[in-house]
């Protein structure tokens, strides 16, 4: 983050403009928004600028700012001003004023010249007392500016009739519900009823204290838990449903193959507990992760517990939410992609394809009691694809058992390392040189062994961006 956004009190605050033409009037038009008192310098001004300089909120003053510099470009005179605007094309201007302005801690933007920027203005949405300002750091306004017009068509027009409402019924909230947390559930709960709705809609609602009262007796209630999938790794997969629980949860429990990039979309004052597992070393016993979820519910808190994948699928999801029927606590689930089918799209390789595999399955090598007690024979039938969860460790004797059940030794197969992420490899190779394949590209985990002939889809259909051409062509795999 280049720039850190902050909302600014400019109410009756000296502000200065330098320019009088269309891109000064822009400026104007926002400071006088905010309820700025400006000031603007040029020797000439469009007509609409002297139409809102007949307010009490706007001085004009005529002046060549280059023949009358040695008086208005100086540290006396612009000390004066909280904020500084350089709206002309003079470059000598715009660099003195910058000058100036650095020299002594002056807030100043050059219009269409970042570096001549001590802050930058964001394209805005306003929907008063609500804004939405969005930036690119400068580096593209018009980006920001077609954001925004994205962002008008979402935000309902009486949101901010909303906001106003919610503030009529702040002190009352404060004094009916003492706890921070429960306020916030308030709240939450609030902006997502149908009084809200109504508003929103311009049909009648009912007065606060109804409002408070019916809100606060739905609030007396356990907490829940909701199980998130959180998918492979690109937080662009995320259902908006499992977005907006982590967005909302007081407590958020974790994995460790769920992605940085997705743990960034947690609220920021949520509570965040790593319980992640590696293969041999768990740092929070599965029991202990119950409990947890347990305890934290029953204080009335809204839980997600956050999976890598699909929480169903490999994930002890089962495990977990049968620990809290025990308890009595509401749950939830939100299904992630898992990793076969996430890992395997970003890699270019279909699970199914009518030439080469009729069905599709899903195994763990990290068995409960021992890796024999998969089916090898039914694993071992051609014409179809296995994709294998958390099987580097064990690729060796995965191989070997495949192979003594009867499965071609020159089966396509495929590693996706890091898969849907900007970190994404795929490694190819047959099933006789799986483990060899694994050691000698340090393979490491999180990672899918996909096993059968649709592997070799990958030398043609792979279209991430992270892909790189195959160079040794001993594992180049054709299909005839």
């Amino acid at each position: 983050m280049n720039y850190l956004p902050i909302n600014i009190d400019l109410r009756n605050k000296p502000t200065l403009v330098l320019g009088g033409g269309g891109v000064a009037l822009r400026k104007i038009k926002m400071l006088l928004k905010a309820g700025a008192q400006i000031t603007c310098i040029s020797l000439y001004f469009e007509d609409e600028i002297q139409k809102l300089s007949k307010g009490q909120k706007l001085h004009l003053r005529k002046a060549d700012l280059v023949a009358d510099s040695a008086k208005i470009l100086t540290t006396a005179f612009l000390s004066k001003y909280q904020l500084v605007i350089t709206a002309t094309d003079n470059e000598f201007i715009a660099k003195r004023v910058y000058q100036i302005a650095q020299d002594n801690q002056i807030l100043v933007n050059t219009v269409d010249n970042r570096n001549l920027c001590n802050y930058i203005t964001p394209a805005i949405v306003d929907r008063s007392p609500i804004s939405v300002a969005i930036s690119s750091s400068g580096t593209a306004p018009v980006l920001a500016r077609n954001i925004r017009e994205k962002i008008e068509k979402m935000l309902p027009q009486n949101i901010g009739q909303l906001a106003k409402k919610a503030h009529s019924m702040r002190h009352a909230v404060i004094q009916n519900i003492a706890s921070f947390t429960g306020r916030k559930h308030f709240w939450e709960r609030f902006f997502d009823s149908e009084h809200a709705d109504d508003l929103l809609n311009n049909r009648e609602i009912v007065n606060n204290e109804t409002i408070i009262k019916s809100i606060t007796n739905q609030l007396k209630t356990k907490g829940e838990v909701a199980l998130v999938g959180a998918g492979p790794g690109d937080p662009e997969l995320l259902t908006i449903k499992a977005l907006r629980l982590i967005q909302e949860a007081d407590v958020v429990f974790h994995d460790r193959l769920v992605s940085p990039e997705i743990i960034e979309l947690v609220r920021r004052d949520a509570e965040l507990i790593s319980v992640g597992k590696t293969q041999g070393h768990h740092s929070v016993p599965q029991d202990q992760i119950n409990q947890l979820l347990v305890k934290h519910a029953q204080k009335g808190q809204k839980v997600v517990r956050l999976k890598g994948g699909d929480p169903f699928v490999f994930g002890r999801g089962g495990e977990e939410l049968q620990a809290l029927k025990q308890h009595g606590i509401k749950f939830s689930i939100v299904p992630g992609i898992t990793a076969a089918v996430g890992c395997s799209a970003y890699a270019g390789i279909p699970l199914t394809h009518r030439d080469f595999a009729q069905n599709v399955l899903f195994v763990t090598a990290h068995c409960k009691n021992s890796i024999d007690t998969l089916d090898w024979v039914s694993l071992a039938r051609e014409k179809q694809t296995i994709a294998v969860y958390m099987g580097l460790m064990k690729s060796e004797v995965l191989s070997a058992k495949l192979i003594a059940h009867g499965k071609n030794p020159q089966t396509p197969v495929a590693i996706v390392e890091n898969g849907t992420t900007q970190q994404q490899r795929v490694v190819r190779g047959q099933l006789q040189n799986l483990s060899e394949r694994i050691a000698s590209q340090n393979i490491s985990s999180p990672a899918l062994i996909i096993i059968g002939e649709v592997a070799a889809l990958n030398d043609d259909l792979a279209w991430f961006k992270n892909h790189e051409p195959i160079n040794n062509e001993t594992n180049r795999l054709k299909i005839a």
